[in-house]
This record gives structure tokens, C-alpha cells and sequence, in this order.
């Protein structure tokens, strides 16, 4: 939902909420409460409702879009996440229909492995859609980012558990939630092209969808260096840490496809790694993150209790690199660089149900505080990259200002995840 589609804003029952031209309206009354649900058809021709309940707003995805493409034939599934023209970004309508399409693919006995890739040729998946949740967000109230979230952290819950093969083709751009929905998955395929990164702290958010889990679990210190800095790291350096499973070129992939398509027991994960070891190779570039490698390990140590001590150690180097890596830090907004240190530090000893609660607290909380809005504007709206962040330095974020992003939310307000979030309902 963009601005032409959200027509005019309307307040109702103390909330905001979007009534376009040719929308239906259904109100119902009874001696407890009046439900009022708008009906609204965007650009895409998914259909959203909106219903409000005695002041409380449900939000209701009905799936009917061509952003996903699925192919099924023999025993194999492929995805193909079909937004190329916007980098193939998730918005809500993606996060509802691929968790649907995980779930039966999970549920379908003749389905027995499952292909991940992204439409274009530019990018396997750039993120989140940033747009969509800083529209609606302003425009319909601050329950859309407590949509939005569930929605995708469920989809990313439900990724990371499929007990079922699973491949994906990292080939381009893939960063963010992108990353979440696939970093799980028993096969990672990267190429030449691969540019990976979980870039948030630069517009004011933190490396979700399960970052706080799989960044601490990476080799020594990458997970500091990747989420406080935010750097893009190449195809060879997803390999040589272990992020990537397989090297392939991007030209061979069609090919690699066909062959797992083709295979009659593709439930047996040993031909499948098989086939793909037929197609990987080794890269002709090796990992530039190699050469920094001991830098990385000495200063970004997990040993260091605070951003600060990093940002020390760092300017001790006496080296350009750090230099750089201290300049480039500060850029970022310094309430999202603490989370995400922290995050990295709680998340090695915490399960993967117990990640996701917490980051939906941090995520609510972020869309709470003006960091968010005021990034967006930076990087992608204006694009003149000089945000205005408050608190304005790392040395003014004080541990009492993190310590409320994790926080527990209040009563009925805590991330809905996997059976709850079925039992519930919320998923409709």
C-alpha cells in the first residue's frame, strides 16, 4: 500500500485507518462492541482488511498476488521472489504468501525439496520493504509495525524449521530480511555476483530476522563486525566463513536447477549436495574479508564489553582501517550500533524462539523512536546521507536507554510466534 492506494486517512474509534476510492465498508453492532472492516485493494490486486473492534485494529492479508512465483514439479518446489524492479523486497503481502507456501511445502509428503531464489537480474533479495512500513506507519498508526513484524518474523520462524532440504540462491544482492527468511536453509548457494549484508544500523534499525542468532554464531568476531558496521561482504568471503555453503556461477545455476528438478529422490540430502558439487567451484577472487581477518578478530573481539571499548581499540591500531572502521561507526545511529552489539552478545546463549521475541521488543520500540524515520529519509527518501541522529553520539546512549528496547512489551502485546501464532489467529 503506497499513498495513491491508501486514498484518504480517516479516524476511527481514536485509530487511524486507510479508506481508498472503491473501498467496502461493513460495520456491525452489538450491546459489547461495533466492528467496522474497510476492504482495500492495492496496486498488486491483493487484498488487505482492516477491521476495527471496539477500538482495537486487526489486520487481515488475504493472498492473491504474482510477487511470488511457484513451480512445482516432480518433488521439488521453487520460489521466486518476483519484485525485480524493486530488488525483489518483501512487504507484507510476501511475508503472508511465502509462510503459506513454507507451510505446505512442510505439510506435502510428494514435496521433498525446495528451491529459494529471487526474479531479475539484479538481486536474489534486498530486504525488507522499508516504504511500505514507514507509509503505513505514519499514515495508519503505529499498529502496522506489530503486523508487519509478526508477519515476518513467523515467515522467518517457519524457514528455519522445515526439516524438509531447502536451497537458495544468494546470486546479486542479498541483505536484511532477505537473509532471514533463507540464511537456515541446508544449502546457501552464492556466486560471483553475491553482495550479503545486514546493513540496518545505517537507517536507524538493527540486523533482525534472526540476526541476533545466526551473527553471533559466525567465526570469532565477524558477527560485531558485520552488524555495527553494516559492510557488504562478497560471494568468496560467504564461503570462506562458512555464511555460504557452495560456490557456483551465476550462469551455471539454470542448469543446477534442472538437474535438482530432475532428481527422483530429491529427499536425499547426500544427491542433492552431490548434484550441487557437480556445478561449485572454487572463486578466482579469493575473500578480500581474509586479508582484514586478523584486524577484524583483534579489535571487534567478542571480549569487549561496549562499543566503546571496540571503538578504543580501533583508534589504538594505528592503522587506516581502523581509522575507517571507527568514522564509519559513528555514521551509523548510535542507538541502533548499541543494540546491535548487545543483541550479538545475548543472542549466542539464547534459542531461536527466544531471538525472535526479543527482536520483535526491539523492532516495536524502534519504530517507537525517531532513528527509523529519520534514516529512511537519509538513505532512501532525500538520499543525502547526512541523518540527524538522536541521540546524536554513541557516548550519549546511555545502558538504561538499551536496557528498554529489550524489555519485555506489556501484557498481550509479545511477538505471536509458530502455534500461537495459528491459535490466535493472527495469520488470517
Amino acid at each position: 500500500m503506497d499513498a495513491k492506494t491508501l486514498g484518504r486517512i480517516e479516524s476511527v474509534g481514536g485509530h487511524l485507518l486507510a479508506t481508498p476510492p472503491h473501498s467496502s465498508d461493513n460495520t456491525s453492532n452489538n450491546s459489547n462492541k461495533t466492528t467496522t472492516t474497510t476492504t482495500i485493494t492495492n496496486t498488486n490486486n491483493n487484498i488487505k482488511q482492516i477491521r476495527v473492534e471496539g477500538g482495537k485494529k486487526v489486520w487481515e492479508t488475504m493472498d492473491n498476488t504474482d510477487m511470488i512465483l511457484e513451480r512445482q514439479e516432480n518433488h521439488c518446489t521453487v520460489i521466486s521472489l518476483n519484485r525485480p524492479k524493486q530488488l525483489n523486497v518483501l512487504c507484507t503481502d510476501i511475508f503472508v504468501g511465502l509462510n503459506r507456501k513454507l507451510l505446505n511445502y512442510v505439510h506435502n509428503d510428494n514435496l521433498h525439496l525446495l528451491i529459494l531464489k529471487g526474479s531479475g537480474n539484479k538481486a536474489y533479495c534486498a530486504g525488507g520493504d522499508i516504504k511500505e512500513l514507514t507509509s503505513n506507519t505514519r499514515k495508519l498508526s503505529y499498529s502496522f509495525p506489530k503486523y508487519f513484524f509478526t508477519h515476518e518474523y513467523n515467515m522467518d520462524y517457519t524457514a528455519a524449521t522445515l526439516r524438509k532440504p531447502s536451497i537458495v540462491f544468494w546470486d546479486g544482492i542479498a541483505m536484511g530480511g532477505g537473509l532471514g527468511v533463507s540464511c537456515h536453509s541446508t544449502f546457501r548457494i552464492v556466486t560471483e555476483r553475491t553482495v550479503w549484508a545486514m546493513p540496518e544500523v545505517s537507517i536507524g534499525l538493527f540486523p533482525d530476522v534472526g540476526g541476533s542468532y545466526f551473527l553471533s554464531r559466525l567465526p570469532d568476531s565477524l558477527g560485531n563486525y558485520l552488524g555495527l558496521t553494516g559492510k557488504s561482504i562478497t560471494g568468496a568471503d560467504c564461503l570462506q566463513f562458512g555464511i555460504a555453503t557452495h560456490y557456483i556461477l551465476s550462469e551455471r545455476l539454470p542448469d543446477l536447477e534442472r538437474k535438482l528438478v530432475g532428481l527422483v529422490n530429491s529427499q536425499d540430502r547426500n544427491q542433492i549436495e552431490s548434484i550441487i558439487m557437480e556445478f561449485a567451484s572454487t572463486p578466482k577472487t579469493p575473500s578480500p574479508l581474509l586479508q582484514e581477518w586478523q584486524l577484524i578478530q583483534k579489535h571487534f573481539a567478542n571480549k569487549f564489553k561496549s562499543v566503546e571499548e571496540i571503538l578504543k581499540s580501533l583508534e589504538s591500531s594505528g592503522t587506516k582501517w581502523g581509522t575507517d572502521m571507527v568514522a564509519l561507526i559513528r555514521k551509523k545511529s548510535p542507538t541502533s550500533v548499541k543494540i546491535a552489539f548487545r543483541q550479538v552478545k545475548v543472542g549466542s546463549s539464547m534459542t531461536l524462539e527466544q531471538v525472535f521475541t526479543m527482536e520483535y521488543r526491539i523492532a516495536i520500540r524502534c519504530l517507537e523512536s525517531p532513528d527509523f524515520f529519520e534514516g529512511v529519509r537519509a538513505v532512501v527518501v532525500d538520499k543525502d546521507h547526512k541523518p540527524k541522529w538522536n541521540p546524536s553520539t554513541l557516548e550519549q546512549v546511555t545502558d538504561d536507554q538499551i536496557d528498554r528496547y529489550f524489555s519485555p512489551l506489556p501484557l498481550g502485546q509479545e511477538l505471536q510466534l509458530g502455534s500461537n501464532f495459528y491459535v490466535t489467529g493472527l495469520h488470517q
